[in-house]
């Protein structure tokens, strides 16, 4: 503050002694401003100012860049933190000729900023480095800041970032994309300049382009010729980590007997909400009202509202199309799945069991909720169907869910019960370390009462383009993975497969599938199977072929690189 000429302030005392510490006060301070100020407090606060304004990311020459130069994991976030206040500490002057004053000149905020800030981008970029392969991929494509001076300014850095992270993501490169991404750009930025950084970074993604598309030139011819071993051997790479699958809604503890008995406590009331229409009702109770609703999904057409898959209908314009005598429900709650059906875990081990299976399951209503009502396994990769069956369930059926299941009775005395059914499954297909294949396999383990960790679901390995939809839980349909990569149209309208009965074995035939001519006597074929609605047997061998499909092309590309390094050998020699 400047000195007053006039002095017309002085005879009064200043109102925030003895905390005032301006140079030139216009009140009275009496003997203060004469005396030398203490000097020892300085240091302390000195430092514990920069150590406070990590996020401000203080440059030297530059001022103060926005905090939101540090946008991403939390545990990054904590990683700087600690790296920077570390060296703030160590970095400290030790001598009062070094001291900064109480007003630090440009020459003193940059001994105290620019070691601290370089400290800092080494130790963060160090500490994410060693953590990508391990930690899962964030949310977001984050910024970190370089030394002394930053190439772009921040918005460019994220654009050019995104824009990396997405060519990762589509052509397949990395499981981690926006870590990747973030690493990738780091490290650019580190070693161009403001003439340099933007080209580079351009160039860069042009190459992921490129060695993206060397991977769909692979020759199908040659991804044929890789064995059925050597797939096997590569597939335990794709099991899912346990934070893949709590993301995902699996199943990855067994509920607690606590846990179970506060669940059963809470549905002592019987009343459940109707997954059809969302009406609450009391299960089993007679005269309910009918449950009017529609059976298909809404969808969005561009340019237009929501209309329903089933009648075409906007959504909102009515109730529904169809109308059922009985409400239905479905649990996805763990410990009360548990209260109406235990959990069963494969334990057995042996070379009896095979290494990997793919199966699919389909689910009709009844008064315990959702249950089994037909098994497919099939041998991963060649297809073969090890099991194929009915299953009668535990609870009193509602609705078998013709128009999906494909089932329309299962009255049959000769179909297993549910019980039966999962004892031959863990004692001769399913072991401890079998791998389990299939598209939503939450739902399938769930149903089956099945707790199992070691998994492929097609709809994690295959994930939507579209990074906010997939944050927000949307997957892709094993129908439109099926068309795009396979080349094959499943869950039509009509069975692409004719389902028959055999007048020798009483079994299904898929005509035209790889496993029509090895279908074990398990398989059960009863009358009460309709054209329509999903095939079991075609919806697992559309997940084992999409697996397989990753797998060979994995292959071939380690092997085509493998061939190129010994071609530059030769040519080396």
């Amino acid at each position: 503050m400047f000195r007053s000429s006039r002095g017309l302030y002085s005879h009064i005392p200043c109102p925030v002694l003895p905390r005032c510490r301006l140079p030139h006060c216009l009140f009275n301070h009496g003997q203060q401003h004469q005396t030398k100020q203490p000097r020892q407090a300085v240091p302390q606060r000195q430092i514990s100012n920069s150590a406070s304004t990590a996020g401000s990311s203080v440059y030297a020459g530059k001022g103060r860049v926005s905090s939101s130069l540090l946008i991403g994991q939390s545990e990054i976030n904590e990683h700087v933190s600690l790296a920077f206040k570390g060296s703030a500490k160590r970095d400290a002057p030790a001598t009062e000729s070094t001291v900064p004053s109480a007003t630090p000149t440009k020459r003193a905020r940059q001994q105290v900023s620019v070691p601290l800030e370089s400290k800092r981008s080494a130790d963060a970029a160090a500490n994410f480095t060693a953590a990508e392969d391990e930690a899962k991929d964030s949310a977001v494509v984050y910024i970190l800041p370089v030394k002394p001076h930053p190439p772009a300014l921040h918005s460019q850095r994220l654009q050019l970032a995104t824009a990396l992270a997405k060519a990762l993501r589509d052509n397949k490169l990395s499981t981690t994309p926006n870590n990747a991404a973030s690493t990738k750009e780091l490290e650019i930025a580190s070693r161009t300049t403001s003439a340099t950084y933007a080209n580079t970074m351009k160039q860069h993604i042009i190459s992921l382009g490129k060695r993206g598309k060397s991977v769909e030139k692979i020759n199908a011819k040659k991804t044929n010729e890789i064995p059925s071993e050597r797939i096997l051997e590569y597939i335990p790479q794709l099991v899912h980590k346990e934070w893949q699958l709590e993301e995902n809604k699996y199943l990855t503890a067994l509920p607690s007997q606590n846990e179970i008995e506060e669940a059963r406590a809470a549905v002592a009331s019987g009343y459940e909400t109707c997954d059809r229409c969302t009406r609450h009702f009391k299960v089993g109770a007679e005269g309910q009202s009918e449950c009017v609703h529609h059976w298909g999904k809404p969808y969005r057409v561009k340019g237009s509202d929501k209309k329903f898959s089933c009648c075409g209908e906007m959504e909102g314009m009515t109730a529904g199309c169809r109308t059922s005598p009985r409400h239905v429900f479905r649990i996805t709650h763990y410990p009360r799945l548990a209260v109406m059906i235990p959990f069963r875990q494969a334990t057995a081990t042996g070379n009896n069991f095979p290494s990997a299976v793919a199966l699919d399951c389909e689910m009709g209503y009844t008064t315990l909720g959702s249950e089994l009502i037909r098994l497919t396994i099939l041998e991963f990769p060649s297809n073969n169907v090890l099991y194929d069956s009915l299953v009668k369930p535990i609870g009193e059926v509602i609705d078998l869910n013709t128009q999906y299941s494909g089932v329309t009775s299962v009255e049959d005395p000769g179909i297993p019960t549910f019980d039966a059914t999962m004892n031959t499954v863990l004692a001769k297909y399913i072991g401890a370390q079998t791998i389990l294949i299939g598209h939503g396999l939450e739902n399938d383990l769930a149903v089956m009462r099945l707790y199992h960790k070691k998994v492929i679901d097609t709809s994690i390995l295959f994930p939507l383009d579209n990074p906010g939809l997939t944050s927000r839980g949307y997957k892709r349909s094993l129908k439109s993975l099926a068309f795009s990569m396979l080349q094959r149209d499943i869950q039509g309208t009509s069975r692409s497969s004719t389902v028959t009965r055999s007048t020798t074995e009483g079994v299904i035939s898929n005509e035209g599938a790889s496993c029509a001519s090895t279908l074990p006597p398990s398989v059960v074929a009863p009358d009460a199977l309709k054209l329509e609605g999903h095939d079991s047997i075609e919806d697992a061998k559309a997940a084992a072929d999409l697996v397989a499909l990753r797998v060979k092309f994995m292959l071939a590309l380690e092997d085509q690189k493998r061939a190129g390094a010994t071609t530059e050998l030769k040519i080396a020699t």
